[in-house]
């Protein structure tokens, strides 16, 4: 029998994929993806899981839509006008459903929780430098080879100041959200959760124009913000940083 509160976040979660829906932020079957993601995660790491989540999605897609007629103008707009499928789903929220679901299955719910918090704080940094930068405009540049060289906004592994200022925000609304529902506790596992997210966006962009950025692709680049994320955060827990 499940309880009051994570009966409410189920139907919260059902909610915010209704409104995904109905306001093209993502196509029928990305919206049921993320249900699913998000029943998976309530029901293994607590119905305080769902805040962050949604604020990735809904914030996500908020981003996505702002300023999109200059985003189009210099080339920098997301494909089919911003719209997630099954596929971005799975790209950003493969990990922290797996992790959900170990959840379930019975394992440690305390380091899971610090790496499921990393892992949407990576998802939604990434996102929020991604759509950011193009509006706030300023210097870009990327890593070829050893240096640093000018590019342009949209462009592989570019980073400007506001995009990396973006990204450090959103990791930072992430993990305060999570201790906020207390999925984490204190400040030190949500600057820990945070860290890892913000680290694991930097190294993305960090390789996404070198050969090996451009062989794994848009989808296996946002997986690898996930893993990276996972990793650190997984890291931290066994050093004993970020304990409650």
């Amino acid at each position: 029998m499940l309880d009051p509160r994570t009966l409410t976040a189920l139907a919260l979660a059902s909610g915010g994929a209704a409104i995904v829906i109905a306001t093209r932020q993502g196509t029928r079957s990305g919206a049921l993806a993320g249900l699913a993601v998000a029943s998976l995660v309530i029901l293994g790491l607590g119905p305080g899981a769902l805040l962050p989540l949604a604020i990735f999605v809904l914030g996500a897609g908020a981003l996505t839509r702002w300023g999109r007629a200059r985003k189009e103008a210099t080339g920098s707009a997301e494909a089919d006008q911003g719209r997630r499928g099954v596929r971005h789903v799975l790209a950003k929220l493969g990990l922290p459903a797996l992790l959900g679901i170990c959840a379930i299955l019975g394992a440690e719910t305390h380091s899971l929780a610090l790496a499921y918090v990393a892992a949407i704080a990576a998802a939604f940094a990434d996102t929020a430098a991604t759509e950011t930068g193009p509006l706030v405009g300023g210097r870009v540049v990327r890593l070829q080879g050893f240096r640093l060289e000018r590019a342009s906004h949209g462009s592989l592994g570019g980073l400007s100041m506001a995009g990396v200022g973006a990204a450090a925000l959103g990791a930072l609304l992430i993990g305060w959200s999570a201790v906020i529902t207390g999925l984490l506790h204190g400040g030190a596992q949500a600057a820990v959760a945070a860290a890892a997210g913000f680290a694991a966006t930097m190294a993305e962009s960090f390789i996404a124009g070198s050969s090996i950025g451009i062989r794994l692709g848009h989808f296996g680049r946002n997986m690898l913000v996930s893993i990276v994320a996972v990793a650190l955060a997984s890291a931290a827990a066994a050093w004993g940083w970020g304990r409650a």
